[in-house]
């Protein structure tokens, strides 16, 4: 371990090796954070869709396969792509919004394609991101971010009310009403373990209650192979001008949140500011990531924050035991079984759980922003986005008599809200 580290709460400094026995556990314990958020946009897409058990299975190995993919480039830094940090890779739930709006507008191919595109946008924005870094500052980002977090909590109360058979059904609220209660027990919880897990734990209850209730079957876990490889490009791409327009920009976003995530890293883990090749490694390898989870039929990849949280709870920083992780993910994309348990968790229960992480999107947001000073101009900028990307995802019909792709754009919430931000933010005098 480095001796000049004078945080002492450290355990495994980056280049650390625990033993198996103790590195696996600490592995999957990363696995078990992020896994939740993994799965949600291809669930979620898939429920939307209302796609076959087999076709939700078949995303949900795809997720899995580019997740871990991703993650050990992120680690071992192949040529410029990567940042040699401990940083886990995954499906990002900032393009949940946009990739349904995509898929139910358009077609699964539509938000593949667009997904592509955006990849390469990203590795643009790692050769030149100090240039681009400084339209997302903290007033751009936490607008964002909150934005993202209200447009996607209608998605999760659809989820939780389960309007499959187009009837409200009393179980349905009941279920993820008590799976949004054992997340709020849990989350209060002084276990750490207990704590971080409190997502997961709480959709295994749900899980659970729904089988003895005989609401749950298992015919589909049956019915699938032990052991499959995902198919690469099963959906043709397509390139539409809406579709790409709102992943770049979420691109654009996402690569600013990189760059935050490397921050918090090295400032806790060294106590230093990033290098310049680090935050360049890490975007690109961003953007190399998600242009290998499109070929593999997968969605936007990028750094998860809440397994940074999971380092300084724990004061594991091994690059090492994320390296395991990376191999467990690509181990677990191997077998349709393991996907299609996870395929068959009912609507209200991944609604109810929804609820809970959406909601804290909008706190993260809330967050950033409190380190906003909130002054007349700002605070202007702040409802005026908001407000116009919130309204126009709630009245879509607002846009009723313009094209296909300009009502995509300005429905999508974040994107009106994201450029209304910047635009006010460069405009408007600081006075």
């Amino acid at each position: 371990m480095d001796k000049k580290i004078k945080n002492s709460s450290i355990i495994y400094d980056f280049e650390d090796r625990p033993r198996l026995i103790w590195s696996i556990p600490l592995a999957f314990q990363h696995i078990v954070s992020m896994f939740v958020a993994n799965i949600t946009v291809p669930l979620l897409v898939s429920q939307v869709l209302n796609l076959t058990y087999e076709q939700t299975s078949f995303f949900i190995q795809c997720a899995l396969l580019s997740s871990g993919i991703a993650t050990l480039i992120q680690i071992n830094k192949i040529g410029v792509f990567g940042s040699k940090l401990p940083i886990v890779m995954g499906t990002s739930n900032a393009f949940i919004a946009t990739v349904i709006a995509i898929t139910k507008n358009y077609s699964i191919g539509a938000a593949l394609g667009a997904s592509l595109i955006g990849s390469l946008i990203e590795t643009f924005i790692g050769f030149n991101l100090n240039y681009l870094k400084k339209f997302f500052n903290n007033l751009v980002s936490g607008i964002i971010v909150t934005t993202i977090g209200i447009t996607l909590i209608p998605v999760a109360f659809k989820q939780a009310m389960d309007l499959t058979s187009k009837q409200l059904s009393i179980e349905s609220i009941l279920i993820s009403s008590l799976v949004l209660l054992i997340i709020i027990v849990l989350s209060a919880s002084k276990n750490k373990t207990i704590k971080t897990s409190s997502v997961l734990i709480s959709i295994l209850a749900g899980y659970l209650i729904m089988y003895f209730i005989g609401e749950l079957s298992f015919k589909p876990v049956v019915d699938a192979n032990w052991i499959t490889v995902p198919i690469p490009y099963q959906y043709k791409f397509e390139f539409k001008i809406g579709p790409i327009l709102a992943m770049a920009f979420m691109y654009i976003a996402t690569s600013i949140e990189t760059v935050g995530d490397v921050s918090a890293i090295t400032y806790m883990a060294k106590n230093r500011e990033a290098s310049n090749e680090e935050l360049k490694g890490a975007v690109l390898s961003d953007g190399i990531g998600s242009l290998i989870a499109s070929f593999l039929n997968a969605f936007p990849n990028t750094s998860y924050t809440q397994n940074i949280g999971v380092m300084s709870l724990t004061g594991v920083y091994s690059r090492h035991i994320v390296k395991i992780g990376g191999i467990m993910l690509i181990i677990g994309s191997l077998f349709p079984k393991l996907a299609a348990v996870i395929a068959i968790i009912p609507k209200p229960v991944l609604g109810g759980a929804s609820i809970a992480m959406f909601s804290m999107i909008v706190v993260s947001g809330l967050s950033i922003l409190k380190r906003v000073e909130f002054t007349n101009r700002n605070l202007l900028i702040i409802a005026i986005s908001i407000g116009v990307g919130v309204g126009l995802s709630i009245v879509p019909e607002y846009t009723s008599l313009l094209s296909q792709d300009l009502q995509f754009i300005l429905t999508s919430g974040v994107i009106p809200s994201g450029i209304l931000a910047i635009t006010m933010d460069k405009l408007l005098p600081k006075e």
